[in-house]
């Protein structure tokens, strides 16, 4: 800086002789008529004035940099300070720890007793609870093997039954058997003859009937050929309502072939599914009854069984449907009452 001051004074006395048209005159932002010295100072001047723009600049940045120093060393400070805290809240946490120690210990024994005391409790339970399953086990066998010998005595019951009007009827058949041979040693006329063979053949087809009829409800045994599709219908019918569940399958999948009330056969097909606790086919056969006929008067059973049968499968959110639409089609039935209960629950 003092260099650049004695340059300026040095410099001065030339600014003094300027031409009177103003050639030579340095202050001028566009001087002309120069001398090479004028020239070197106008370029001296020029780089004066860039180093005082330069300085300014360093002198900003390095008051930018005080600054900072300043800003970091109040972080230090409060680091310092932050520092001292810590660690007086670190000293007294290790106080607290010396002076909890011996009720630390205390609650670890505590404790170790309450587990203790807990799985006696947890073993002694599961002892009970696996005796009283065993109970239980033991005694649903026990109403099954009841509920079996109970129904093997009401079939050996029927057997003693069919047995007993077998022999009724042979009794029968040989008692006309002497009377025709009575009547025959007796001389009857023609007209009585024919009487007592009309008799005897109404009551031989009487006799073949029920044994017909006897037959047709055995459970391998069903001659389709010998009934209309009525007939069979109305079998199918009463073996569903005697909860002879496979045999009425069986008649109704028959109709289905015959194209005899379909949607109803399927109805009746997944009603006995579903009594029968196969729940898949039950619903497949309600929606192939649905898809041929919606407007049976059994579409309140139907909804309320597809939707349970759904439900035991495992998809609740189709049964929540069916569930949806019987409550709102047919809310008035007891089945639509159901259906609003379930879903409430």
């Amino acid at each position: 800086m003092k260099k650049l001051f004695l340059l300026v004074l040095s410099i001065s006395p030339l600014f003094s002789e300027i031409s009177v048209f103003g050639a030579g005159d340095l202050s001028s932002d566009s001087p002309y008529g120069l001398t090479e010295s004028e020239k070197q100072i106008v370029e001296n001047r020029e780089s004066i004035e860039n180093v005082s723009k330069e300085t300014k600049k360093i002198d900003t940045k390095v008051e930018t940099l005080n600054d900072t120093v300043r800003v970091l060393r109040e972080l230090i400070q409060n680091v310092g300070r932050q520092n001292v805290e810590h660690q007086m809240k670190i000293s007294k946490l290790m106080d607290d720890l010396k002076q909890n120690h011996l009720i630390t210990e205390i609650k670890y024994k505590e404790i170790s007793e309450n587990i203790s005391s807990t799985q006696s409790q947890v073993k002694k339970q599961e002892e009970e609870t696996a005796k009283s399953l065993n109970d239980k086990i033991k005694e649903s066998f026990q109403r099954v093997n009841s509920v079996l010998l109970e129904q093997e005595k009401r079939l050996q019951k029927i057997e003693e039954e069919i047995d007993r009007d077998f022999k009724s009827i042979q009794n029968k058949l040989l008692t006309i058997h002497k009377d025709i041979e009575t009547i025959n040693s007796n001389y009857v006329t023609q007209k009585q003859l024919d009487f007592v063979v009309s008799e005897f053949n109404a009551f031989k087809e009487t006799v073949i009937g029920e044994f017909e009829k006897m037959s047709k409800y055995q459970d391998d045994y069903y001659d389709f050929a010998k009934h209309s599709n009525p007939d069979i219908f109305k079998d199918g019918v009463e073996m569903f309502r005697l909860a002879k569940y496979k045999e009425a399958i069986k008649l109704f999948k028959h109709l289905i072939t015959k194209h005899y009330r379909p949607a109803t056969d399927n109805f009746y097909i997944g009603e006995s599914y579903y009594y029968l606790n196969e729940y898949s086919l039950a619903v497949k056969h309600y929606k192939d009854s649905v898809s041929i006929y919606d407007k049976s008067s059994f579409m309140p059973t139907l909804l309320l069984h597809s939707a349970i049968s759904l439900e035991k499968i495992g998809d609740s959110r189709e049964a929540q449907i069916f569930y949806k639409v019987l409550q709102t089609q047919y809310g008035d039935t007891p089945e639509g009452k159901k259906a609003s209960e379930l879903i409430s629950n």
